[in-house]
């Protein structure tokens, strides 16, 4: 499972964050992987300030290179600040999970991929706003499916 954040400080890759860790714990076989475009110190911050990595492996890409490499541009104002964004701010909000300080650029589009063991994507999520957020064990269930 592969899964680029939007950027450290978000409430969405806060979410993901955890979820992960979550799937991480519940299969582990399974290798989830984490790519953000914040420094690595920023980065490490962040991930222990909202309870921390578990399995997660974190890689850095400042550059943005994998994320370009897997498709993921630049999102627009709408995706992250339209009505259904900021309803799921709201909801993440009630849960106490909130906007806290960025690292890397809010114009960063996310997206999450499941491969099987030979490296091919067997499902993948492109959110259509920013907190449109993955369903992992859908991915997981994907990826494994192919294994049979």
């Amino acid at each position: 499972m592969v899964s680029f954040l939007c950027h450290t400080g978000c409430p969405f890759a806060e979410t993901t964050l955890h979820e992960l860790r979550d799937l991480g714990q519940a299969e582990p076989d399974l290798r989830v992987v984490a790519i953000s475009h914040a420094p690595t110190a920023a980065t490490d911050a962040w991930a222990e300030a909202v309870g921390g990595r578990g399995a997660v492996e974190i890689v850095i890409d400042e550059e943005r290179e994998l994320y370009a490499a897997w498709g993921l541009g630049r999102s627009s104002l709408g995706h992250f600040m339209g009505r259904r964004s900021l309803r799921a701010v709201g909801a993440l909000a009630r849960r106490g999970i909130r906007n806290r300080h960025a690292d890397g650029t809010r114009w960063q589009a996310a997206g999450t991929f499941a491969l099987d063991a030979s490296g091919t994507v067997r499902w993948r999520h492109l959110p259509e706003h920013a907190g449109d957020l993955p369903d992992l064990a859908e991915g997981a269930r994907a990826a494994q499916a192919s294994a049979t």
